[in-house]
Order: structure tokens, then sequence, then C-alpha cells
């Protein structure tokens, strides 16, 4: 296969260079992951624009800016929704209400959250779902990063992302969260200086902004700058509903759209080792409200691109649907540009991929060695989560050479922990009465629930047998079926079952810490 790219060579020659300078970070930074509170969380150490830098550059990886653009050219803002938007209020969300007793705790991954405020088992549940969610985000950046090393090089797939995989694996080992932290920083940079270049382009691409607005469509023929579910007729003469779905499955599926990742993926364990990872509370506290807002102005600009690209080439052939942003950059952007947006996608890419093998490795490797032999040692638990992080790529990388699908890999990954544990995370956090036995009824409840509605939602006639619109429509009743379950259940076990305060690691009453405070002066008076 010949690449398209007349410039594949200097390409390449910049991601090489690119690949061997965080390989370089990689190197440097294994000098100080001797034991598992550097490895996994930098000592605790990293300041707010390292956690700024590190939850933007984790969130906009490349599902989002190629798979991004392609939904935006399908179905505009609707289809997007998903990503960015929910995400954004996942990031506010969490530094509103959560990172911040987070970081109190002193925990060093979300498994021990769940093991200190409930039981090991609800903490084994936890770590299942988490894990089976974060193999298929992984997957979505793994088969991303090969979609561009294909690209460039005509390179098969598998093999372009198996070598991807290595790269990132290769820094993950070596250097742990104080080199994936800088190179976060690298990758927010090279990102953001990027995105921001290329929207002039864009614009000017179709006439400018006002040309934009005017002449904006869809693949599918709904309203491009819809967020909500709408009555508005698309053009095909019908109501557009969300995403072409009417009356209550159009209202299911925006629920699902706005909150199965922002709740879902709130008590990730990559969001929750940045917060554990953080210096102090006020600085976890403002990375994430800056990380969200940062993120949603970036993430905006692949679809506004994409959205470009419908009104300049309507036709563009469906087999190629996820190489739009590639064609843009090919066509309408100066080369050097298009040379740096490779080595920022790559970059990206890197950062959330290697972020997702740490936090999970740690979570798989540290967390289980430590429930399953208490007296281990903590070199034996960091051998243990760097053994994890090999098989969770493994597994990620089998995932989603399999599977295929950018997007659905990305958005399954957040809708999976929606139904599933999110009321428990979010109960656990803020309504002291949720026990063991409301958690484990949650968990069962939300599960089961949601099983038997993929199966009553795939018998509508507009669904037409479709196992991912099932997938994400059950999700919404499902989780308040398990949000209810889990209140009505603790409520009716308070005297069989107290409740457990939320714990630091060293065993301390840690519930009544004030959620949100922003600067270190709140945080003194808090203690006071």
């Amino acid at each position: 296969m010949v690449t398209t790219f007349s410039n594949s060579g200097t390409i390449i020659g910049a991601l090489v260079v690119y690949f061997l300078i965080i390989i370089g970070i990689g190197i440097f930074y294994s000098r100080r992951s001797n034991n598992t509170q550097d490895f996994i969380l930098a000592d605790h150490n990293l300041t707010t624009p390292y956690i700024t830098a590190s939850v933007v550059a984790t969130w906009i990886g490349g599902a989002v800016i190629l798979g991004g653009a392609k939904e935006a050219f399908i179905g505009g803002f609707q289809y997007i929704v998903w990503d960015p938007w929910s995400p954004v209020l996942t990031l506010l969300l969490s530094g509103f209400f959560l990172v911040r007793i987070f970081r109190k705790s002193k925990h060093v991954t979300v498994v021990d959250y769940y093991n200190s405020r409930f039981n090991n088992k609800i903490g084994g549940a936890s770590l299942v779902i988490n894990v089976l969610a974060c193999v298929s985000w992984l997957s979505a950046q793994l088969l991303s990063l090969g979609v561009i090393i294909r690209l460039i090089t005509g390179m098969n797939l598998s093999i372009a992302t198996l070598i991807g995989a290595v790269v990132i694996l290769i820094i993950a080992l070596a250097g742990g969260l104080w080199a994936l932290s800088r190179s976060d920083m690298l990758a927010f940079i090279i990102m953001a200086i990027v995105l921001i270049i290329m929207l002039p382009f864009a614009f000017g691409s179709v006439g400018g902004v006002g040309a934009f607005i005017e002449n904006a469509g869809t693949w599918e023929g709904l309203p491009p700058f819809s967020l909500f579910y709408t009555n508005e007729l698309a053009e095909y003469g019908e109501p557009a509903g969300f995403s072409g779905y009417v009356g209550a499955l159009g209202i299911f599926y925006m629920l699902a759209a706005w909150f199965s990742v922002a709740l879902g993926d709130a008590g990730g364990p990559v969001l929750t080792a940045r917060a554990l990872a953080a210096k102090d509370e006020s600085s976890a506290t403002k990375g994430f409200v800056f990380g969200g807002i940062i993120y949603l102005i970036l993430g905006m600009i692949p679809v506004i691109i994409g959205m470009c690209v419908f009104i300049l080439r309507p036709e563009f052939p469906e087999e190629q649907l996820d190489n739009i942003f590639p064609w843009f950059v090919q066509n309408y952007i100066p080369e050097w540009i298009g040379v740096l947006f490779f080595v920022a996608v790559a970059s990206a890419i890197v950062s959330t991929a290697g972020d997702t093998i740490l936090s999970n490795g740690a979570m798989i490797g540290y967390t289980a060695q430590k429930m399953i032999n208490p007296k281990s040692t903590d070199q034996q638990r960091l051998s243990a989560t760097r053994i994890a992080m090999v098989g969770f790529t493994v597994a990620a990388l089998i995932f989603g050479l399999a599977l295929g699908n950018l997007y659905n890999l990305l958005v399954f990954a957040g809708a999976l922990g929606f139904p599933t544990m999110s009321a428990v995370y979010l109960c656990g956090i803020l309504w002291k009465k949720a026990n063991n036995t409301g958690a484990w009824a949650g968990i069962v409840a939300g599960c089961v629930s949601w099983i038997a509605l993929v199966f009553v939602f795939l018998g509508f006639e507009d669904i037409a047998g479709d196992i991912w619109e099932s997938i994400y429509m059950s999700s919404v009743p499902a989780f308040v079926i398990s949000l209810l379950a889990l209140i009505i259940v603790s409520l009716a076990t308070q005297k069989s079952d107290p409740p457990n305060p939320i714990r630091d690691v060293d065993g301390n009453d840690i519930s009544n810490t004030k959620l949100f405070l922003w600067s270190k002066g709140d945080d003194e008076a808090a203690k006071n």
C-alpha cells in the first residue's frame, strides 16, 4: 500500500524524534521510580499546571480527534455530546465535588477507596468493572495510533498498532507517572498549539465563520448545532429528536449521551489517580476545573473541522470516514503544520494510553497483590504493577483490533461504569448513609437491569437490532434503578449494617471534609 502523503518521510522523521524524546524522558525519570508511591503517583507531588495538562492530555486522545471529526461530519453536535461535552461534565463534577477528598485520603488507587468506604468485595467488583471499561478505552487509543502510523507509512494496521503500543509501554514501564506527567505536559502544549493554529484554516476553507454557520449541515441531515432533543425537522422531513430518535427513545439517548460518560468516568482509575497524585487538595481542584474548561475549547476544534469537511466534501466515501481529519490536514493545511499535527496526535495518544496503562496496571497489580497478600513488600507490589501493565496492554490490543470502531470503543468505556458503579461511587462520597448492603444492591440491580433492558430496547423497531444503541439507551434507566436500589436498601439496613465513614490511608475518618476548596488559605481555614 502506497501512502498518500507526499511529505511522509518528514512526518516519519518527526515522529521518530518525538518517540525518542519521550522514551528518553521515561529513562531519565526511571531513577525516581524505585517505589510504588513514586512510580504510580509521582510521590503525590504534581502541581496545578501538571494536573491540568495531564487531565486534558489524558482525555484528548486520538479517538477524540479522529472519531470526533467523523461523528460531527455524520451528525453534528448531537453526535459529539458523548465527547467532548460529557467528559467536561466529568472534570467539572470531579473538580467541584470529588477530587479533594480523594487527595486527602492519600490512597494509591480508586479501589483503595472502595475497600475503605465499603469493603474488599465492593473493591473487587469495582476493579473488574473498571478494568473492562479501561480495556475498551485503551483499545481506542492504541487503534488510533495504529491508524495514524498506517496513514503515514502504508503499514498493516495490526503491525502499526503493535509498534505504537510498544513505544507507549516502554515509557510507562520505565518512568511511571513522573515520566508520563512530563510527556503529558509536552503533549498538551503541542496539541493546544496545533489545534488553535488549525482553527482559522478550518473557517477560512469554507469562507469564514459566518459562512460556516450558514452552510453547516450533516451527513444524516440532523440540525448541525443542536446539543439537546429538538422537534426541529431534519432534512428528510421528520422531527430530528436526538440523533434521529424521537419520543422516549430520543430522551433516553440524549440522557445517555450527556451522563453515561460524565458519571461513568467520574470514578475511573486514570482521573482519580490524577487527584491522588496532586501536590495538595487545591492543586487537584484547580487542575480538574481548569482542565475541564480547556478540554472543551480544544475538543470542539476537531468537531468544527469535521463539519467544515462536510461543507467542502459532503460525498466523502463512507469507508474512509475515519480519515476525515487527516484528509483536511493534507488538503487545506500548510505542510509544516501538517507535520506538527501528526506529532500532536501521536503525543496525545501516547499520553492517554500511557496514563491508562499505568493506572490500570496499578489497580490490577498493586491493589490485587495488596488484597491477596497484605504482607507483600513494596517491591513485590511494584513488580506486580509492571507485570499487570504488560498484560493489560496485550488485552487492549486484541480487543481493539477485533472490534475496530474508534468512537464506539471510546463511548463504551464510559457507558460500562455508568449503570453499574456510578451510584456506589457518588453516594459513597456524597451520602454518609450508603452502606455495604446498599452498595451491593446498587451494583447487582444496575447490572441485571442493564442487561435485561438491552434486550428490551433491541425489540423497538426504531433501533432495528443495533446493539450499541441499545447499550447506550438502557444505561439511563439502569443507572436510576441502581441508585434507587442503593438508597432504599441502605436506609432499610442502617442498623444491621452500619455505614463505614470515608477513611484516609492511616484509618482516620475524613467524612466531614469540605468537598470544594480553591486555595491553600481555604484549606487552612477548613483545618481550623
